[in-house]
């Protein structure tokens, strides 16, 4: 466990230095800023606590994401790394979105980010609930 919480806390304060950058630069809209900075601290949280879904539930929930109407792709510095969010924060109405990262993508590989890596999250649009803890993590 403690290998891989470092490694992701490693990741992790590199996101928290990029939404600063972001930030800095002018690029981060304000309404943005403290969810990133909030869903920040609650994945660093979640790897730190073992509170992690089993990757099996990790590939579940992100193919869920990826076939969703809101999910909101955004380029990243890198030209191969394309990052994915839950819409743009709308959460009211018929189609609510939290706005949270909830997948990468690497060249063509997709990968559980954020929101669908932690156990005790769910979808706004109850489309996957929250679910055990990993013993993986544990």
């Amino acid at each position: 466990m403690k290998g891989k919480t470092m490694s992701l806390a490693r990741l992790l304060e590199g996101g928290i230095e990029r939404i600063v950058d972001l930030a800095k630069a002018d690029q981060l809209e304000r309404r943005f800023l403290w969810v990133a900075l909030k869903g920040a601290w609650k994945y660093a949280r979640a790897a730190a606590t073992g509170d992690v879904a089993h990757p099996d539930e990790q590939l579940r929930r992100v193919m869920t994401c990826a076939g969703c109407d809101a999910l909101d792709r955004v380029q990243t510095s890198k030209s191969d790394i394309v990052s994915g969010y839950c819409g743009k924060t709308e959460t009211t109405g018929p189609n609510p979105t939290c706005g949270c990262l909830v997948m990468m993508t690497v060249g063509l590989t997709i990968s559980a980010a954020g929101k669908t890596k932690v156990a005790s999250e769910h979808c706004p649009r109850d489309r996957w609930n929250a679910a055990p803890r990993s013993i993986e993590s544990e």
